[in-house]
């Protein structure tokens, strides 16, 4: 992935960033994101991606699912989001990028709605493998016996992973 451009958001910008990511998450969730004091930079890819990076820290991208938070903020415990828990025999799968089916699932948020961007979880350790978008309610998911539930959007074998690695 290479970089097109890149440059940082006006503060008049960084309103309306924000008023748009809140449509998607809620107030928590974007303080985590942005803290008081923050330097926001846009990156954009060769491939047409929208990266973000927050003082120097890579933090969401932008897909056609809305604005993603990159894994490595799920791993290091930096923000929270409703989780889906998979067994040991999905976790190869899903980190590999298949999307998640119900016989794999151990544990549902019962929060979760259609349409919300959720962790996806490994039951032993308690480790997110993937970022993923929920297809049905969680009362759904639950009556559910097969099947796909979570649209698996963003993995550590993905090229913004990738990415993010060389960025540091």
């Amino acid at each position: 992935m290479k970089i097109k451009q890149r440059h940082f958001i006006r503060k008049s910008e960084l309103k309306p960033l924000k008023d748009e990511i809140l449509r998607q998450y809620d107030e928590k969730f974007v303080n985590q994101i942005f803290p008081r004091k923050s330097n926001v930079e846009l990156i954009q890819t060769e491939a047409g991606d929208e990266l973000y990076a927050i003082n120097n820290v890579l933090k969401l991208f932008k897909s056609k699912e809305g604005y993603i938070p990159v894994l490595t903020l799920l791993l290091d415990n930096q923000i929270e989001l409703k989780t889906i828990v998979v067994d040991f025999g999905a976790i190869r799968y899903v980190a590999n990028g298949a999307d998640v089916m119900r016989p794999g699932i151990t544990k549902i948020d019962p929060s979760i709605k259609k349409g919300d961007i959720v962790a996806i979880i490994e039951e032993t350790k308690s480790r997110a493998l993937a970022v993923g978008r929920a297809i049905f309610d969680a009362p759904e998911m639950e009556a559910k016996s097969s099947g796909k539930v979570v649209q698996n959007i963003h993995t550590i074998q993905d090229s913004i992973w990738e990415f993010e690695k060389q960025f540091k």
